[in-house]
């Protein structure tokens, strides 16, 4: 039987010899990422700064420094922005550390209908007076589109002298115009003090309380101003246009009655004593 050569299977020229064996590179060992590491343990919010958790107070209690306590067009009794008070809640000590938070850096802002009768200018219900001794910084819009010649002597202020830590107070006024030269009609006999509801509210705020006047465009406080036009404009059918009344006719209004003595109802000099 003849031999049988072997069959070899001629290798290309430009292929190596090693080619014909897969390289196989080493993997570089793995390196643990920081950023994708769990903590499992607690977080312990006492092991950080006193001004990391005070951010984080102000953060959940005054975000913008704005505090408003109005009415929308879906809830009607709304708080804006959101909040977390139960915060307050949490332990002794978050309590002692943010409890002030609330009061002093917050702006309060809140509507008042100037010409109601039958109800407290403030309720009760939105801010208790344990809550209005406390409050600091409060901004006030007076909504006088009902506003029909008479007196404010019936109107409830009583919630005012119950200010008794308030450091600074800004007055605004949303009122309806009917012609152009209109002058500003809820001060229209701003020397008597039952047709001036500046008057009536600055008689119940402590004296030493600074005084601002209008809101600035931008601000969360005019936004407010806005979107109560807005609502009042909607289901208020009446003739004239919804303004935000002047900066310097609250001024004037608040300087024009003869003798008035800013703080001689406030209940701040019995809080002293």
């Amino acid at each position: 039987m003849a031999d049988v050569l072997p069959i070899r299977r001629a290798v290309p020229a430009t292929a190596s010899r090693l080619s014909r064996v897969k390289a196989v590179t080493p993997a570089p060992p793995t390196v643990p990422n920081p950023s994708s590491t769990h903590w499992t343990g607690p977080f312990r919010l006492f092991d950080l700064p006193s001004e990391l958790r005070l951010r984080i107070y102000e953060c959940a209690l005054a975000p913008t420094g704005v505090l408003s306590l109005t009415s929308t067009a879906s809830k009607r009794s709304a708080v804006t922005p959101i909040i977390t008070p139960a915060l307050l809640a949490t332990c002794h000590q978050i309590h002692h550390e943010a409890d002030n938070m609330l009061t002093s850096d917050n702006e309060v802002t809140f509507t008042v209908n100037a010409h109601d009768t039958c109800w407290p200018t403030i309720p009760s219900k939105r801010l208790p007076q344990p809550v209005l001794r406390r409050l600091q910084h409060m901004c006030v819009i007076l909504d006088c589109t009902d506003y029909f010649n008479s007196s404010y002597a019936e109107v409830d202020f009583e919630a005012f002298q119950y200010l008794s830590s308030l450091q600074t107070l800004r007055l605004a006024m949303v009122y309806r115009k009917h012609y152009a030269t209109q002058t500003l009609a809820p001060l229209y006999i701003p020397q008597l003090r039952e047709f001036n509801v500046v008057a009536q509210i600055l008689e119940r705020v402590p004296a030493s309380t600074r005084l601002l006047f209008g809101t600035e465009k931008g601000t969360w406080q005019h936004g407010v101003v806005q979107s109560s036009n807005g609502m009042r404009a909607v289901y208020r059918d009446r003739q004239g246009t919804l303004e935000e009344a002047p900066a310097a006719d609250l001024e004037a209004a608040a300087k024009g009655v003869p003798g008035l003595v800013r703080g001689c109802k406030s209940n701040a000099s019995e809080t002293q004593r």
